[in-house]
């Protein structure tokens, strides 16, 4: 029965999607999301019980920063899709993952051979017998890295996932996500309740595989009137039940069930929290707290805001006090991502530094365009776009059209 009335909302679906929008409102809102990124690192410790126990007043001022947070990584993942799938894009598998190489693949190559021995020498204090090639055989040598190796295979995939969204309908899009987040779901539930399956650097994206695909299909979806209230509404219950769940859930740590990205009140956060950024960042000529101006160095960001957060604890203290959680969780996150945004400019600056910050060295050669036909027109045309279009990261010079 749950099936057959699945089946019919998904026949009510349109044939086609909204007209194409302005994707501006992407970078304000990739801004913001790793100021949330850095706030969940920064009191990660504190929730997981390192410092304050569970139900003490610090514990819960953590709780709610977190909680509050979670939405941020869905949406990395669904803005990366809404630019990588958009059909206009064109080009081959060639240009495209040649292009990414640089992007990505090269970022995640340099920044695991940063961050392993920086966990195995600056943090040995921290852990015993951990070990390096187990860590990245799991696709998470640190704690923001992991996001690098889901990016990763995505990329792999993103120009056959791609001929979804050329040749399918909205319907046939809208159908494909459900399903892929069922089954992340399904992974979820199966992981947390039954102890079943553990992800690798295989099967990491796979139960995340469904943001990326929904992220194009909300992408050009903007809220009027009483859409932005019912919205509203699911974002703050979803969030109020994750920090609820957090402290009272069944179980000694009930909050590693509620915080994960597939977790049905994540979910919920996430999708009406992607619908509201683009509600809340629609206007082009605004900079929004300047968080327009930090984008092209979110990705820098990204990479470098741990090194900041594991090693200034130590010289500031540590999140143990409702004070300290708030500086911590509140101030701290902005402070960083300033000074990781002056880091990452420098950087840009640097010859050979700035390849590891996801810049295509200026003489990279580039697989050449077909020289005939439609194809080579595409290609061209993917040839051109300014840099950080497709996917996030993106090249830092540039950003949603």
């Amino acid at each position: 029965m749950a099936r057959v009335e699945l089946m019919a909302l998904i026949d009510r679906v349109d044939e086609v999607g909204p007209p194409a929008r302005s994707t501006q409102w992407m970078n304000p809102a990739r801004s913001l999301a790793i100021i949330a990124v850095i706030a969940i690192h920064t009191i990660a410790d504190t929730v997981g019980t390192q410092f304050a126990d569970p139900g003490t007043p610090p514990w819960w001022a953590a709780n709610v920063i977190d909680s509050l947070s979670r939405w941020s990584v869905p949406v990395f993942l669904m803005v990366s899709g809404a630019l990588a799938l958009d059909p206009d894009k064109g080009g081959t598998p060639r240009v495209f993952l040649s292009k990414r190489f640089w992007r990505i693949f090269v970022p995640l190559l340099v920044w695991t051979a940063v961050y392993v021995p920086y966990r195995l020498f600056v943090m040995s204090g921290y852990e015993k017998g951990w070990d390096p090639v187990l860590a990245i055989l799991t696709g998470s040598p640190f704690v923001q890295l992991y996001f690098l190796y889901v990016l990763a295979v995505l990329t792999l995939l993103t120009p056959f996932i791609r001929q979804l969204t050329v040749h399918g309908s909205r319907r046939v899009q809208w159908g494909t996500a459900i399903v892929l987040v069922g089954i992340g779901m399904l992974d979820h539930f199966a992981v947390v309740v039954f102890d079943v399956g553990e992800p690798n650097i295989a099967t990491r994206f796979l139960p995340l595989m469904g943001y990326y695909l929904l992220g194009w299909i909300l992408r050009d979806h903007l809220l009027h009137g009483t859409q932005v209230l019912w919205a509203a509404l699911v974002f703050a219950a979803s969030a109020a039940v994750t920090i609820l769940w957090a402290g009272f859930g069944p179980g000694e740590r009930p909050w590693t069930a509620v915080y994960e990205y597939l977790s049905p009140t994540v979910v919920a956060m996430s999708l009406s929290g992607y619908l509201l950024l683009h509600r809340m960042f629609d206007r082009d000529d605004r900079g929004y707290l300047g968080l327009r101006r930090l984008f092209p160095y979110s990705f820098g960001v990204f990479l470098l805001h741990p090194l900041l957060v594991y090693t200034f604890r130590d010289w500031i203290g540590v999140p143990d006090t409702v004070s300290a959680v708030l500086l911590h969780g509140l101030v701290l996150p902005l402070v960083y991502a300033v000074v990781c945004t002056g880091a990452t400019w420098l950087a840009l600056r640097t010859p050979v530094v700035r390849v590891a910050f996801g810049e295509m060295p200026r003489n990279a050669p580039m697989p050449a365009p077909p020289p005939t036909g439609g194809a080579a027109t595409a290609v061209q045309e993917d040839e051109e776009e300014p840099d950080g279009e497709q996917s996030w990261p993106p090249q830092l010079d540039g950003g949603a059209r």
